[in-house]
């Protein structure tokens, strides 16, 4: 056995069959060179299944049904895990393209992992043109965060175009970060705690107070919108992939960083959709950022960041005045999140968090205002060339999951180059933005039209 701690109890409490609480990657290769695609992407498969499993992909909840009150995680042997269940092989419509692709993992990103097996699945997709193959990696979020899927999938990947070893996430040995001990918070820890927990709420009471400036983004006042509504079964997956320069030198240009020039092109791209549909609020939408709380240089992947609430500037026309207010909102977010006391950090985050969870558990989420309107995460990656048991990465597409109120997660990341970029939606609730994808790419270019980037 193992406890299931406190942060990951959230995901659990969320789960629901509108609302599976997993996160996800996307990542499509190339065959090796010389390989006929057929017989090698077979082979792969076999290796695939063959592949041993390690925790935490051989945890399960003891409890299916109330595993975030159980709090306790039943941990399998190994060779226990059904890796045939686990691990699927489908394929699509030779060449498949993008359109099929994201077609495909809509559907299986909207079904909920099974909660009497441990929470992973992994399939490999063929048909892509040229040989090309994907594969999509869904695991649950009460296991780990999208930064922790990452860190996974570094181990998995080699720069070595030459390396055929076979390292799938799911038997990457974890770090000691998924605890199994049952010791209780000391006399100390709680003072700290409630020492972090008070200034918190000044923080954020401080923010109250100052709502009047448009600036600063504060959790639950929010504008309404047609993402902000309770959501159904149905998902869609939208990937959009750029040069990474161009986002570096926006920023560079502009004197803002990469994560603000992705927040102010996301903004604009939803103030351009929501505009067209009649939908576009006066004040600006906010979005939920996830920042990191893992010291430099740890690599574990267990759950561990802070939300933090930011403007996305949809109230500001100009692309380059939007990229300067967010800016802004996101220099003052960051200020006020690094005054917190050390270890602390979280509990701002839990502040709204768990009152955003009891919406969720009580069904009133999307008949109350959330805590922000969308999420928008970035991740760091890697600008090398990448393999996969001797398969070249071509593109990998962070995915998230979506909540009643909160109907719109939007993830990037860096890779070889590439901002790549995973948006995930409730199907209907996104029905009025079916341009969003495509108004991306416009809104970056208004914004190297008005800096006179090229």
């Amino acid at each position: 056995m193992a406890r299931i701690r406190m942060p990951d109890r959230v995901f659990l409490a969320l789960e629901s069959a509108t609302t599976p609480q997993h996160v996800a990657l996307l990542a499509t290769f190339g065959p090796p060179a010389g390989a006929e695609p057929g017989p090698y992407v077979q082979r792969l498969f076999e290796r695939l299944v063959a592949a041993p499993v390690a925790a935490p992909f051989t945890f399960r909840p003891r409890h299916a049904r109330w595993g975030a009150l159980d709090g306790t995680w039943e941990v399998l042997a190994g060779q226990d895990v059904d890796r045939s269940y686990h691990l699927r092989r489908s394929a699509l419509p030779a060449p498949g393209g993008e359109r099929e692709l994201t077609d495909l993992v809509s559907r299986l990103h909207a079904r909920p992992l099974d909660t009497t097996r441990p929470l992973w699945e992994c399939h490999l997709i063929e048909g892509l043109a040229d040989g090309r193959f994907a594969l999509y990696v869904k695991v649950h979020h009460a296991l780990t965060d999208g930064l922790g899927v990452q860190q996974r999938l570094r181990r998995m990947l080699s720069t070595d175009p030459r390396d055929e070893g076979l390292r799938p996430l799911w038997s990457i040995a974890a770090p000691a970060d998924h605890s199994t001990g049952a010791e209780g918070p000391t006399a100390r820890g709680l003072a700290a705690t409630a020492l972090g927990l008070g200034r918190a709420a000044r923080t954020m009471a401080r923010g109250v107070r100052a709502r009047a400036d448009r600036t600063r983004a504060v959790p639950f006042l929010v504008p309404r919108s047609p993402l902000n509504a309770a959501v159904g079964r149905q998902r869609q997956v939208i990937t959009r992939s750029y040069e990474f320069d161009r986002f570096r030198a926006v920023a560079k240009d502009a004197g803002t960083t990469v994560n603000d020039v992705l927040l102010a092109v996301c903004g604009g791209a939803l103030r351009q959709c929501l505009a067209a549909a009649g939908a576009l609020p006066a004040r600006s939408l906010t979005a939920g950022t996830p920042v990191s709380t893992r010291e430099t240089g740890d690599a574990s992947t267990a759950n561990s960041f802070a939300m933090t609430v930011m403007s996305l500037g949809t109230d500001v026309a100009d692309p380059l005045e939007r990229l300067r207010a967010v800016a802004r909102s996101s220099a003052l977010a960051k200020r006020e999140l690094g005054e917190l006391p050390k270890g602390s950090t979280g509990l701002y985050g839990a502040l709204f968090t768990w009152p955003f969870v009891a919406q969720n558990v009580l069904g009133l989420g999307g008949a109350t205002r959330p805590p922000y309107n969308v999420v928008v995460s970035n991740i760091p990656g890697s600008s090398q060339r990448m393999y996969f048991a001797g398969c070249p990465l071509e593109t990998v597409h962070p995915l998230g999951s979506v909540c009643h109120g909160v109907g719109l997660f939007i993830a990037a990341r860096s890779a070889g180059g590439r901002l790549n970029l995973g948006l995930v939606g409730d199907r209907s609730l996104l029905a009025p933005l079916d341009g969003l994808g495509d108004a991306l790419g416009d809104q970056l270019g208004l914004l190297e039209e008005a800096l006179g980037t090229t």
